[in-house]
């Protein structure tokens, strides 16, 4: 629809009735890079029209330009925007990464996190952070909550983080959650958050990230990648050790400042559906995040999922050597050229299969092997297994729970196994740590072998895990455990993830608050709300990794 294009060459919060001052080759190029948008828009038509349209529109794009060129909302973050048409009315992205949203995934959200249109089971669980704060906040149009490593590190330190000309308050949900950590999936939960953040546009909140809020979609995107920039700027001048200067420029107090010096005259309105780039920051930056966004609409993956196999034993063999190619990625960070993740077979529990010993980036489904309990390949002698295959083996054998098994060599974790500093729950993902994990130390059971390449080192290993979710095998890499493939996949980037926070927030040289005692470390009850189990926070990160990765 020519509302859409008009819109995104305008960036204004209501239709276009003018063509605005752009030029023909960009129409042309926003038409073709928002081709998906359009469609999706498209599905939205009987319910949404005009200046809804164009927060929807500008929706999509915050959501795409947060998550893949800014990088500061990853696959778990979400963001929202009040509805122009009804300030009880707000909307939001289905439970889906937000990289992967286009119009068709948005909803239409009551103040009491109730869809409009009905209930829904793919809706996003903390979407009552957003429902209480547009209740509590007549003022805020949008809202944006992160889960960026930098900010969770300042969430559980003592060291504060600046912010809106003070300091950064920090949100402790254990204070209303019956002193446990976890996820804002109640009203009540919001409300305690709301009220929290109170007058301020951020807030910390411990283990989990942040919430930023703002007048304008735009305004929340800029906010929100200043607050990590911020973050991260900090932690570079702690670092390096001296004395931080806190005003650089020597100014006066704001206030002093435009006592002494009046504003200058506002510029003149730019022209109906054009947006100020020459006299305003936030519009400036908007102009090229709406180009950004246009880029990544029209270069994103198809959306629709890979078709898996219908035999269970074919499926679970595909999404396995997938599984190996996703957290062999860069941006996941698990694998190197070393390490293994296996499965146990849908069709006979005493089998498991695992890949020949390949790196784990080149895993294929036809360089699968089908291993027994003891670790020896059910259809005849190979001399192409991973030496260490008796870490798998060993701990199905022990534990009847484990449905998938990994080995890596992951350095913010191999880190934790050569220091005496111990491995500790930071964030909400590593809660699964609880106490702590156990050091297992090879040499202690056989000082001639530094791998665990013998039935009885996996035995002794799998021991030693007893009914924990993973152990630190010490200056060699994990073994980690999950009740699904698809669970086990996000907890290991979970786990990553958890020790890159606590080594951040050390770095920062404060106290840190330790989430310890919040979770036995057993696996969690299996949600299975597409088929590929893990829960819901598992199905997100599976359903946006496996449309990324090839297994070409």
């Amino acid at each position: 629809p020519k509302s859409i294009i008009r819109h995104l060459e305008g960036g204004r919060l209501r239709p276009d009735p003018k063509s605005g001052g752009s030029t023909m080759g960009s129409r042309i190029f926003l038409v073709a890079g928002l081709a998906v948008l359009v469609v999706g828009a498209a599905v939205l038509a009987r319910t949404v029209q005009g200046p809804e349209q164009a927060v929807v529109d500008e929706l999509v794009v915050a959501n795409r330009v947060l998550s893949q060129d800014l990088d500061v909302i990853g696959v778990e973050g979400h963001v929202s925007a009040r509805s122009q048409r009804d300030a009880e009315r707000f909307y939001i992205a289905r439970n889906v990464a937000p990289a992967l949203v286009t119009a068709a995934d948005i909803i239409e959200e009551g103040m009491d996190g109730v869809p409009v249109g009905g209930a829904r089971s793919d809706q996003y669980a903390e979407r009552f952070i957003d429902a209480a704060i547009y209740r509590a906040r007549p003022d805020v149009m949008a809202v944006v909550h992160l889960h960026t490593p930098e900010l969770i590190a300042f969430s559980v330190s003592s060291v504060p983080l600046p912010a809106g000309g003070g300091e950064a308050p920090i949100y402790d949900i254990r204070q209303f959650n019956n002193g446990r950590t976890g996820e804002i999936t109640t009203p009540e939960l919001g409300q305690t958050l709301a009220e929290a953040l109170g007058s301020n546009n951020e807030i910390l909140l411990l283990g989990h990230g942040a919430v930023v809020v703002a007048p304008t979609i735009r305004s929340a995107v800029g906010s929100a990648n200043r607050l990590v920039r911020g973050a991260r700027l900090r932690m570079k001048m702690i670092a390096m050790g001296g004395a931080i200067v806190d005003n650089p420029r020597g100014l006066a107090p704001a206030g002093e400042r435009q006592a002494a010096s009046p504003p200058p005259a506002a510029p003149p309105e730019p022209p109906e559906g054009e947006l100020d780039i020459r006299n305003n920051g936030t519009d400036r930056a908007w102009d090229h995040w709406l180009q950004v966004g246009a880029r990544l609409l029209r270069d994103s993956a198809p959306l629709e999922p890979r078709s898996r196999p219908s035999d269970p034993v074919e499926a679970i063999k595909r999404d396995l050597a997938l599984a190996s190619r996703i957290l062999s990625d860069p941006r996941v960070g698990v694998f190197d050229t070393a390490g293994h993740i296996s499965v146990r077979s849908p069709a006979n529990p005493n089998h498991y299969f695992i890949s020949r010993a390949v790196s784990p980036g080149s895993v294929s489904v036809d360089g699968l092997i089908e291993n027994d309990l003891d670790s020896n390949p059910v259809n005849g002698p190979r001399n192409d297994e991973y030496l260490e295959i008796y870490i798998h083996g060993e701990i199905y054998k022990a534990r009847p729970d484990v449905m998938a098994v990994i080995h890596s060599h992951t350095q913010e974790l191999v880190a934790f196994g050569q220091t005496s500093v111990k491995l500790e729950p930071v964030s909400n993902g590593g809660t699964f740590i609880g106490d702590g994990v156990p050091l297992w130390v090879v040499g202690q059971f056989d000082p001639t072998q530094g791998l665990v390449a013998t039935p009885a080192l996996g035995r002794a290993l799998a021991e030693s895990l007893g009914a924990r979710a993973g152990a630190l095998l010490t200056g060699h890499g994990i073994a980690l455990t999950d009740s699904s493939l698809y669970g086990l996949v996000k907890r290991v980037y979970d786990f990553r993830i958890n020790a890159m926070i606590q080594q951040q927030a050390i770095l920062l040289g404060g106290d840190i608050t330790y989430l310890r005692g919040q979770d036995s470390g057993a696996p969690p009850p299996p949600v299975v709300p597409d088929g590929s189990g893990g829960g819901a926070d598992a199905a997100r990160f599976w359903e946006y990794w496996s449309r990324q990765i090839s297994l070409e």
